[in-house]
């Protein structure tokens, strides 16, 4: 598996995080007591080095598009679902031998 960057998988993250948004039916409402803050406004209040993490740390917009997954492979995705058919039903037949045999 080739390697991807921590950007890469939190883009992603907030496509899927936006996506399912739109599925939500409430709209958010603001209280009347919120007030605006700037971006800043946690750095007047922190020491130097948690000022630094805070930078370190500080989000910005990815120019990059979503990442896109390949489409699921249909022919394996129906072996899997018939293998798992499969097993149920093996299960379900030694169950019934069990107890066919328990009940003699």
């Amino acid at each position: 598996m080739e390697s991807i960057s921590m950007n890469r998988v939190y883009d992603y993250m907030f496509h899927l995080i936006n996506e399912y948004s739109k599925l939500q039916r409430f709209k958010p409402v603001k209280p009347p007591s919120a007030k605006e803050v700037c971006a800043g406004s946690l750095m007047c209040f922190a020491e130097q080095k948690e000022r630094e993490l805070l930078e370190r740390s500080r989000a910005v917009p990815s120019m990059d598009r979503p990442c896109k997954l390949p489409d699921a492979d249909r022919d394996r995705l129906e072996r899997l679902i018939q293998r798992k058919k499969q097993t149920i039903e093996d299960v379900r037949n030694m169950e019934m031998t069990k107890t066919e045999r328990g009940s003699r």
